[in-house]
């Protein structure tokens, strides 16, 4: 039996998205969809406009983002999101339990093989 490469990578992907979403929104205060996606794909962790407006939806529904539609006048509409005081309570316990995944991958990965 071989690993299922693509498989292993989606799966890890889903949880650290979340994170990644949440941590890309509080640097920046506030963000529409568009500018995630941006962000994301210069980050080198592209994201498809089908996976990632599912997630903001979801954020939203779950309480971890509040979102507001803003009109200028030389675009058109825009969904802003922000965190909301659950969305960085959130994301500080996402990023304390990332933490402690790296610290024991990083742990593994010193051990002196036998």
């Amino acid at each position: 039996m071989t690993l299922d490469i693509d498989n292993w990578k989606a799966q890890i992907k889903k949880g650290y998205l979340d994170l990644c979403i949440l941590l890309l929104i509080q640097r920046k205060n506030r963000l529409y969809g568009f500018d995630i996606l941006d962000l994301l794909t210069q980050l080198d962790l592209p994201v498809k406009e089908g996976t990632l407006y599912p997630l903001l939806n979801r954020m939203t529904n779950d309480g971890l983002l509040s979102s507001v539609w803003e009109t200028d006048k030389s675009t058109h509409p825009r969904k802003f999101y922000s965190l909301t005081k659950s969305g960085k309570k959130a994301l500080q316990d996402m990023q304390a339990e990332f933490g402690k995944l790296a610290e024991v991958y990083d742990k593994l990965k010193g051990l002196e093989e036998k």
